[in-house]
């Protein structure tokens, strides 16, 4: 089941979550008495590093104490992640929470899974897409194809680091198209990006909203959106499912906390990135950046996320033992 058809039939939960929060003062209780530590598993730039700023920054209103970003690359997120899980549970330490959390165990890069972490809210999904030079002769993914077919092993597709959304989603294209392609991984999409724009790898897969600026500007073009819809950001790219094809995984983001945070601290960091989510600002940075905001709350994100655990656990192992 394409992941971007299961978020959507959660999507109703948008309008029906009642995003209007009661405003929790920090007079209701001790909790937060002092600055918080957001985890990111990502490098800067990139789109978790980007809507972990700016919820961050909108919690502070909320809460009333700093929210520090610090950023925790590598190894699929599986370093960022383990680290806020055996963080004391009180809730100064959290961490966003990627798509990657329901794959890094069966990637076996750590022992973390939802299961292992107090999901707080689900913010947002993203479509991957590919992208190659503004100048490269490939309009189409088929075209694209058909020259990696000539040539197997020879092409180079950038991706945000070996295990990670974006490289799934090239591995995923690569067994669809039936290619083969070099994968070169980076730590964070800004890098990729950057090493398709000085033309050091052929192609790159990342997030819609990530390619965005460097299409208006002219560097690169976008030649196929990995989902069952076009982009709203490139409407005139063809959708993977117009070209023949099966495939896509989209990136979401949300936050978490280790597990066994207290009820009314949860339910405080909830409410508090439920704020932020229903600010003008973060619906702006959605907008901006080609992601569409969706919310899920504690329980609805925590069955979601489990479900998607559930896929790549039946889907990651033949997947990676085709690209070895």
């Amino acid at each position: 089941m394409p992941l971007s058809t299961s978020l959507d039939r959660r999507s109703f939960l948008v309008s029906t979550a009642g995003l209007a929060v009661t405003g929790c003062g920090r007079e209701r209780g001790a909790f937060p008495a002092r600055e918080m530590k957001l985890v990111v598993q990502a490098a800067a730039g990139g789109l978790s590093d980007s809507v972990s700023r700016i919820i961050g920054s909108l919690m502070e209103k909320e809460l009333g104490v700093p929210v520090v970003c610090e950023n925790r690359p590598g190894a699929a997120g599986a370093l960022a992640f383990s680290y806020v899980v055996r963080r004391a549970p009180d809730g100064y330490t959290i961490g966003h929470a990627p798509v990657e959390i329901a794959m890094v165990r069966t990637l076996g890069y750590a022992d973390v899974s939802p299961q292992k972490m107090e999901l707080l809210s689900l913010v947002s999904k993203t479509q991957p897409a590919l992208a190659v030079q503004a100048g490269a002769a490939w309009k189409t993914l088929g075209v694209f194809a058909d020259a990696v077919r000539r040539r197997p092993g020879h092409y180079v597709v950038a991706n945000s680091g070996t295990g990670s959304i974006w490289h799934v989603n090239a591995l995923l294209m690569e067994r669809a198209a039936k290619m083969r392609l070099v994968h070169c991984p980076f730590s964070g999409s800004s890098g990729a990006i950057t090493n398709l724009l000085g033309g050091h790898v052929d192609a790159a897969v990342a997030g819609v909203g990530e390619l965005a600026s460097h299409v208006r500007s002219g560097g690169l073009q976008v030649i196929s959106v990995f989902d069952q819809t076009r982009s709203p950001l490139f409407p005139d790219v063809a959708c993977v499912q117009e070209e023949g094809f099966d495939f896509g995984a989209s990136a979401w983001s949300g936050f978490f906390g280790p597990l066994g945070l207290p009820e009314a601290v949860a339910a405080r960091l909830s409410g508090a990135i439920q704020t932020a989510f229903a600010s003008a600002e973060f619906q702006k940075l959605c907008e901006e950046r080609g992601m569409t905001a969706l919310y899920l709350d504690r329980a609805a994100f925590r069955e979601f996320a489990l479900e998607q655990a559930g896929f790549f656990e039946s889907t990651l192992p033949a997947l990676l033992r085709g690209a070895a």
